[in-house]
């Protein structure tokens, strides 16, 4: 799944728990690609491109099962007992973990259970086929919006981030020779399309927010 349908997923959580800045939700959800983004710089993750498609042939430290609700696990602790706020620390491991779950729907086979163990891997691999990726997220996207109540520029960056992302989501052959060329290229466009994401998310999401606040008080 794409940085902006993530995010979304920030709004499903907000909306169970409003009185929760919508911020750390956002990072909760996009946690497991900041640490992939950071191990593919460093060196501990990488991916391939072969067959004119993209591979991510070794990201078990971000997205393994065992990762995840490892991180998950840990964010509870740090928020729980470091900041006393049992309720954000629930939603934060909620978040964590919400991202490879929905990862393993849309992968190719490259999600281990465990780093510790190369098989099995899971993925359902929906990313093989572009349109019906599209089609998926883009009502995703929507849904997640839809359930939060946002408002109309809310629904225009949802609806703006996921035709952006077309492009990417056809791109095969040639147009990914780039990638090849320069392997730091696709972790810093994976790192500007969360940055920017959560900058809209955020903005508009809390927007809506202001204003319903604003009319209680009235």
């Amino acid at each position: 799944m794409y940085a902006i349908n993530h995010a979304a997923t920030a709004l499903l959580i907000k909306k169970n728990a409003p009185k929760l800045p919508l911020f750390p939700l956002l990072v909760s959800v996009q946690l497991v690609e900041v640490f992939w983004v950071f191990f593919n710089y460093v060196g501990w993750e990488h991916f391939s491109i072969s067959g004119g498609k993209v591979h991510l042939d070794f990201l078990p430290y971000s997205h393994s099962i065992f990762s995840g609700i490892a991180a998950a696990v840990l964010s509870f602790c740090v928020i729980n007992w470091g900041y006393k706020n049992r309720q954000l620390a629930i939603a934060f491991a909620i978040g964590v973990v919400s991202h490879v779950m929905i990862d393993v729907i849309f992968h190719e086979k490259d999600i281990q259970l465990s780093p510790f163990f190369a098989k099995p891997v899971l993925g359902l691999g929906i990313l093989d086929y572009p349109i019906l990726n599209f089609i998926i997220e883009f009502a995703y996207g929507l849904f997640c919006w839809w359930y939060f109540k946002g408002n109309k520029a809310l629904l225009w960056t949802i609806i703006i981030f996921n035709v952006l992302d077309l492009p990417i989501m056809l791109s095969h052959g040639d147009a990914l020779t780039p990638f090849v060329n320069y392997p730091f290229l696709l972790p810093s466009v994976i790192l500007f399309q969360i940055l920017i994401t959560w900058y809209f998310v955020f903005r508009y999401a809390s927007s809506k927010n202001e204003k319903q606040q604003s009319v209680s008080e009235i």
